[in-house]
Parts: structure tokens; C-alpha cells; sequence
């Protein structure tokens, strides 16, 4: 894949379609982090917002966004969004977007908007009988250029540094706290909150699904390591100070999980502005399974896996002869890569080829590989 350059205030852009009121579509390529599958959940939910954005007067802000992730997406192809205008209040306005590709719904968000001036600013001196209160940023935490820290080079237009440094560990793994620093890459030119909010929205989905997985690792040891699947199923923003959101300087972003069990977790996201004002929590709901050995189903998936790619007529790709539409998933060879490597591709073929949709299709991966 080509690096991606296009800035963040651009990726969230939308064009009109013609001929249909209130419908548009993405205006920039899609991007995925190198080796996803589908359309990366960020850009969905930021564009749901955008979409939504353009229906409303000047004077609104959204305060609530609720995405739910139907069917994954084919980056490569263009995505309409169809807004319905479900509401429209004297102080709150409420909208629901569909998004579509030609195979049919791929999320549905309702996006709610709250007219500037119903509610108090951060800015404002007079507190008298206001209910305010809210969680502060931690304090001492090491900045992005004070240490070393991951995240460096990586694709996309936004960045994010993130390490062992930042976060909070506690034997009681839902009091765990998994801390990243996040920005756009380049400077939003656009003023009002409109465009600094869809570039958050954008930035709330990077790593989110990782903290259910996150908490129980240990120095040294990565849990996600055993991770065969992972998918968002549902993304959830509340945006509480629009005006102080700025999106292309460094953010803290605090992650944790309270539950996980039936191979689901939920995940909370806190993220404070430069100055440490709360501006925005995300909850996400996420489905996870881990890779696990089981014979003897598995092993003849596998060599009908390995000998797809021996004998595809495209190197390092495996055809898919059942498949609706003619396409190809890239490999590493069998030659020069791990047997583990190519399992991972596993679940999008037989998804794709009509394999039973119950996992035994990541087969042989760590269990069989690893000796220790």
C-alpha cells in the first residue's frame, strides 16, 4: 500500500451526490493501517459526523455520536452516507446517518447537536449555580519528545506515542490505564470546532480495541500476541467541550476496559485537550478471539489455505473462486514467511469463500509454533 498522505482535515471531507438531498460521499481515498481488513473504523464514525454536519445550521455542535458497525467495508470502493433529519429542536437537533456500499449497510450512527449557547464554556467566570465537575488529566506525564516512546513512522494522518512510560498498571486489571498521546499530523486550517471535532472522532478509534488486551500484559510478555480476531462492534463519542478540542496539537488519550467475557469487552476512552480539559469520552463495545489448537478440523483448512496460495495464478494471493467479486487478499509467500503469518490471513478467505464462519480457520497459529 502507498503511504498515505493526505492530511486528516482532508480525509474527513465529503462531497454531495448528486441528485440525492442529504446524501454524500467520501471525497479522499480510504486508509487502513497496514495489514487491516475492511475500511478503518475512525474514518466511518468521522465521516458519519461530517455527514451529519452538513445538514445542520452553523449554530449547532454535536454533543453525542453512536456508531454501530454493521459489515466490514471495501476500502477501495467509495462510501455513501444518507442522512435522515430524525429531529430538529429549538436547543437540540438530532440526526441518523446510514452508511452504505454496494453490498448494503455498513454502519449506522445517530449523531445529536446541542445549540452553542445553551450551554456554559469552559471560559465563562460566573459559576454560580452550575453543575460542573470532571476527571483531570494525570498529571507528570512524560511527553512525546521527553523519551522514547512507539509510534514513530507510522502510516496515516494522524500520530500517536505510546509506552509502558505513560501508563498505569495495577494488579486489579480494571483499574488498569493504558495512556497514548494523539494529533493530526498537519495544522486544520478550518476554524470553528466542526473540523477539530471529525479529526478527533477520526483519531478515537486508532489503538482503542487494543486496551481490552493491553491490561494483561505483562513486562515483556504481549497478550495480543495469542489475538486471532478482533472487530469494533459499536463506537460511542460524547463530546464535551467542543470549543477546547484541538485536534493537531498533543492529546492524552486514557484508556481502560471494566469487563470482558463472551468473547466480547468493552472499552473506555478519555481524552484531554493541550491545557487538560476533558473533552471528549468514548465507549467502544468489541469482539475478540484468540487463536487456540484444535484437531482434526483444522488441519485440513490449513492445507487447502496452503495450497490455494501454491497454486493461485497471483503470486503471494490467494483467488477465491465462490467469491461474489473478483479479488485477491495479499500473503507473505510460503517460502519466506512463518506458517503463522499466513493463517492470519485465514478468517478474511474463508469469509470470502464460504467457509463455516466459526473460527476454526485460524488453525495452527502460536500453539503449534511455539515451543516455550
Amino acid at each position: 500500500m502507498e503511504k498515505y498522505t493526505i492530511p486528516i482535515e482532508k480525509a474527513v471531507e465529503l462531497t454531495p451526490v448528486s441528485s440525492k438531498p442529504d446524501n454524500f460521499t467520501n471525497a479522499q481515498p480510504l486508509w487502513s493501517f497496514a495489514g487491516g481488513y475492511g475500511v478503518y473504523g475512525g474514518s466511518t464514525v468521522a465521516h458519519c459526523l461530517v455527514a451529519a454536519q452538513k445538514t445542520i445550521p452553523s449554530d449547532y455542535v454535536a454533543h453525542s455520536l453512536h456508531c454501530a458497525f454493521v459489515s466490514p467495508g471495501n476500502p477501495k470502493r467509495p462510501i455513501e452516507y444518507r442522512v435522515e433529519r430524525t429531529r430538529d429542536g429549538k436547543s437540540f437537533i438530532t440526526r441518523t446517518v446510514h452508511a452504505t456500499q454496494k453490498a448494503g449497510v455498513i454502519s449506522e450512527a445517530i449523531v445529536n447537536f446541542v445549540r452553542v449557547g445553551t450551554y456554559s464554556n469552559k471560559d465563562d467566570i460566573d459559576k454560580t449555580g452550575k453543575l460542573e465537575h470532571g476527571r483531570k488529566m494525570p498529571k507528570g506525564l512524560t511527553l512525546p519528545d521527553q523519551a522514547e516512546m512507539n509510534g514513530k513512522g507510522v502510516d496515516g494522518p494522524f500520530e500517536a506515542r505510546w509506552g509502558e512510560i505513560l501508563d498505569q498498571i495495577s494488579h486489579d486489571l480494571v483499574n488498569t490505564q493504558i495512556r497514548y498521546w494523539v494529533r493530526a499530523k498537519d495544522p486544520i486550517q478550518q476554524r470553528g470546532p466542526q473540523a477539530q471535532l471529525a479529526a478527533l472522532a477520526y483519531m478515537s478509534d486508532a489503538y482503542f480495541i487494543g486496551a481490552a488486551v493491553q491490561v494483561h500484559d505483562l513486562s515483556g510478555q504481549t497478550f495480543g500476541t495469542n489475538m486471532a480476531m478482533a472487530a469494533s462492534l459499536n463506537h460511542t463519542i460524547y463530546f464535551h467541550h467542543p470549543e477546547a478540542v484541538r485536534a493537531d496539537e498533543w492529546m492524552c488519550s486514557e484508556r481502560e476496559s471494566p469487563w470482558a467475557g463472551n468473547d466480547r469487552a468493552l472499552v473506555i476512552q478519555r481524552i484531554w485537550s493541550p491545557k487538560g480539559i476533558l473533552v471528549a469520552t468514548c465507549v467502544q463495545e468489541v469482539v475478540i478471539h484468540f487463536f487456540y489448537l484444535r484437531f482434526p478440523y483444522r488441519l485440513p483448512t490449513f492445507l487447502a489455505v496452503y495450497a490455494g496460495l501454491l497454486t493461485s495464478p497471483y503470486p503471494g494471493s490467494l483467488a477465491c473462486p465462490s467469491a461474489r467479486e473478483v479479488e485477491t487478499v495479499k500473503v507473505p509467500s510460503p517460502i519466506g514467511g512463518a506458517i503463522g503469518d499466513i493463517i492470519n490471513y485465514s478468517l478474511v478467505l474463508g469469509s470470502r469463500c464460504g467457509f463455516p464462519e466459526n473460527y476454526d480457520l485460524l488453525l495452527l497459529h502460536r500453539p503449534l509454533l511455539d515451543t516455550s
